[in-house]
């Protein structure tokens, strides 16, 4: 009798901790994005000019904008000795400016640089009417980890900060026309469109 009495409270003792399981489905996900997420600020200008290409396309007046944003002048033009060929400042220009963001904190980041030269006048380009070439890229960076150093591109430094982001200046330098031609250049806005590649 003892016995039994025994073996019932052992099965009672078991029957009150027994658990009932749950089960729910759930998903694994991770999103993918290798492409950089790259804003323009503002465009690259060169300001406002007098300008006078040399005729025979010889000889070229250059003017190049600094990408520092602190750059005293921001503008600096040069021209040949003969004159054949002028620049003028009469307002300076502007950098271009760009953003990144939502990129790896902390990453490097290379700058390709564009490869289009020509800017011609929005107007159209008329007949022996001189062009202007755009090359000479310079950039200067403005935020992230080496914010006020020049972007260097045989060892790129354009670093992302802890917050996946970087911002970046564009300077370049403006030549006259090395074609022969046999007008002034006409009043008025002259353009051309460029692509910029920012990648890991």
């Amino acid at each position: 009798m003892k016995f039994y009495l025994s073996t019932l409270a052992v099965v009672t003792a078991v029957s009150s901790f027994s658990s009932f399981a749950a089960t729910e489905s759930f998903e694994a996900k991770v999103t993918v994005q290798n492409a950089v997420v790259l804003t323009k600020d503002n465009d690259l200008s060169f300001g406002t000019i007098r300008a006078i290409a040399d005729p025979t396309g010889g000889e070229q007046a250059t003017l190049v904008v600094n990408p520092d944003p602190d750059a005293s002048p921001v503008s600096t033009q040069s021209n040949p000795v003969s004159n054949a060929a002028t620049i003028s400042v009469i307002e300076d220009g502007e950098a271009a400016g760009f953003s990144v963001s939502d990129v790896v904190p902390n990453s490097i980041l290379t700058i390709t640089d564009p490869v289009n030269t020509l800017i011609v006048s929005s107007a159209g380009q008329g007949v022996n009417e001189p062009d202007f070439t755009v090359d000479s890229w310079t950039y200067f960076i403005t935020s992230g980890t080496n914010a006020g150093a020049l972007y260097t591109q045989a060892t790129p430094n354009l670093q992302a900060g802890a917050d996946g982001a970087v911002s970046f200046n564009i300077g370049a330098k403006l030549s006259t026309s090395s074609s022969v031609s046999s007008v002034d250049y006409p009043d008025g806005e002259y353009s051309g469109s460029f692509n910029i590649e920012v990648s890991y």
